[in-house]
């Protein structure tokens, strides 16, 4: 749909006779900002959620932090509906998951629990649930194979928790921890949370999870992917994760040093050089986000990133302004 303009999108889905069906939008492009602008000015009912389909397989493939999801999270505040968005790990047009993943199944599997426990509506390309593989066409678009596979289970079980547990089917999406080497993210509904903990440290650790009374659940959790489901009061908690998702509170973040500051967000340009932020400067972030960056900067001979992983920060309550000093690197 890339190839047809905005305008005639608008007029065809206000057509009568398609206005009341569901319009699913395919835009092949991982910046946000592009896919919110295409699902609002075109009027679809809903778009393919490509921008957590790459970060899922950045981090679960790839091998980057696990707070790269929570980064894509936050941008769900520019989405008409994050709930109504199709979420997908591939499809014909992309390389099968298997591939990505070096047909290593332990991350395939981690891959889908993500995707079939986060917000949104997952789909899944015939023979992933046998491990078909295919890093191009033809080979990504394989006949399927009816056998029997571990990943058939994993969907099903997943599927079958979906339809049994509200907080996983329309839970408020909640970021309690994002580091280099995990990810908290609770889905929260009025009398349950369930909470996915991603754990890539290599060895148990303590998670920020919840209990039914929404206090921290100090038992280590394993390596891997990781969901638990308590019950409890958590209309207080749900109310928060709707607020947090949407960025409907804001706090003051200044950021030091010299050049230019770019990241995920419309904050930070969207990754988009030109769009960087003069240092120093102050911003408004919502509370709750979870941000990478980096530092840049421009001369005659061009733009310069700095060397080594992203930035992260994570906007935490309060007052009073948080300081990042972006002191350079190398």
């Amino acid at each position: 749909m890339k190839h047809v303009p905005l305008d005639f999108w608008a007029r065809f889905n206000a057509e009568p006779g398609v206005a009341g069906l569901t319009r699913l939008g395919e835009l092949l492009e991982g910046d946000p900002s592009e896919v919110a602008r295409t699902w609002s000015r075109g009027g679809f009912t809903a778009m393919f959620d490509f921008p957590l389909g790459f970060a899922i397989a950045d981090v679960f493939c790839r091998g980057e932090p696990p707070a790269k999801l929570a980064a894509t999270l936050t941008n769900d505040r520019r989405y008409p509906d994050p709930a109504a968005l199709v979420t997908l790990v591939d499809n014909h047009d992309l390389p099968r998951l298997m591939s990505v993943c070096g047909k290593d199944e332990a991350k395939v599997a981690e891959a889908l629990t993500f995707l079939l426990t986060a917000r949104g509506v997952p789909s899944l390309s015939w023979g992933t649930e046998v491990g078909l593989d295919g890093e191009k066409e033809p080979d990504n678009r394989k006949s399927m194979r009816f056998v029997e596979h571990p990943l058939r289970t994993l969907i099903a079980s997943w599927l079958k928790a979906r339809r049994e547990r509200p907080s996983l089917s329309e839970g408020a999406t909640l970021i309690l921890e994002a580091t280099d080497e995990k990810l908290v993210v609770a889905r929260v509904a009025q009398a349950e949370a369930s909470v996915i903990y991603v754990n890539h440290s290599g060895a148990p650790a303590v998670a920020a999870l919840l209990d039914g009374q929404q206090k921290p659940d100090v038992t280590p959790v394993p390596a891997g992917v990781t969901v638990r489901t308590v019950k409890g009061d958590f209309a207080a908690l749900q109310a928060r994760a709707a607020s947090e998702s949407k960025g409907e509170k804001a706090r003051a973040v200044t950021f030091d040093g010299e050049g230019y500051v770019v990241g995920s967000g419309p904050e930070l340009g969207d990754w988009k050089p030109d769009r960087g932020v003069r240092l120093p400067a102050t911003l408004l972030l919502p509370v709750g986000g979870v941000f990478e960056f980096k530092r840049l900067t421009r001369d005659t001979a061009g733009v310069r990133w700095e060397p080594g992983v992203n930035r992260l920060l994570t906007v935490t309550p309060g007052k009073e302004p948080l300081h990042v000093t972006l002191a350079p690197r190398g």
